[in-house]
């Protein structure tokens, strides 16, 4: 079902504060402020010059699993700062083989999925999964899918209640990628194995693993009011969308998420 999209959920047993509804229509194509993304360079030089970048602050990894999934169009390039980070501190730190993670979603679900097994046959421990953006989705599909594996997801910048955020600059790249390859153009076709996909963003998120969502009022590309979910722990922070896996805030929010 493409462009399928859940109603905001109850935090906590209650409505999250919001400002409004999120937009819609013409507004919610334009309503983003993606120019307050040129942040996104000066907040990783900030990080590459922090203690941070060393891996200070961040909790002692001792060899436990981290599993980062990229997010649209990102590539892993986008997802090393992080991964510098946590090797830093001693995390067993893996990228997900998702490319630029633009293709079916079931084609970057799988490719998480065997680097997820790796990674526990390796380790014969649970693994955290950092999720950032899209990834952030597929992050909360492998948890559902692989509640034994997984011991926490931690999603950033990710519209978890939407399959598209509904502004122009992510939709209309993403429905024209979704249309392209049913055609063919990433090779087999398989609808069914994608409809599974967005069956498994809705499924309520098990109890046994832990689900933080870590988002930014002024993220100029994810409303963030899409990153609610009524199993997360929400952490506000300020930060580009780019930014929150590559700026002192969202690495140290990302730290504190991390278990101790």
């Amino acid at each position: 079902m493409v462009g399928r999209e859940n109603p905001l959920p109850e935090v906590n047993g209650r409505a999250p504060k919001q400002d409004g509804p999120v937009p819609r229509g013409i507004v919610g194509m334009f309503a983003r402020p993606v120019w307050l993304e040129a942040r996104a360079p000066f907040e990783r030089r900030a990080l590459r010059r922090s203690d941070l970048w060393l891996g200070q602050g961040i909790p002692a990894g001792e060899g436990r699993p981290v599993l980062i999934i990229p997010g649209f169009m990102s590539g892993s390039h986008k997802a090393k700062p992080l991964a510098h980070v946590l090797d830093s501190a001693g995390w067993n730190v893996q990228i997900a083989k998702v490319g630029f993670n633009a293709g079916p979603a079931y084609h970057s679900v799988d490719a998480a999925t065997a680097d997820l097994e790796t990674l526990v046959e390796q380790t014969q421990q649970q693994v955290t999964i950092i999720g950032h953006s899209r990834g952030g989705q597929f992050g909360r599909v492998l948890a559902v899918r692989h509640p034994d594996s997984v011991s926490r997801v931690i999603a950033i910048g990710a519209p978890l209640r939407t399959k598209y955020p509904h502004f122009v600059v992510v939709k209309l790249p993403a429905e024209t990628l979704d249309k392209v390859w049913r055609l063919g153009a990433f090779g087999v076709v398989a609808p069914e194995r994608e409809q599974a996909v967005d069956d498994d963003r809705y499924v309520t998120f098990p109890d046994a693993v832990d689900l933080v969502s870590i988002y930014s009022r002024n993220d100029g590309i994810v409303d963030w009011r899409y990153c609610f979910d009524p199993a997360a722990e929400m952490v506000e922070i300020t930060g580009s969308h780019l930014g929150l896996v590559n700026s002192i805030t969202g690495i140290q929010a990302i730290a504190n998420a991390l278990p101790s």
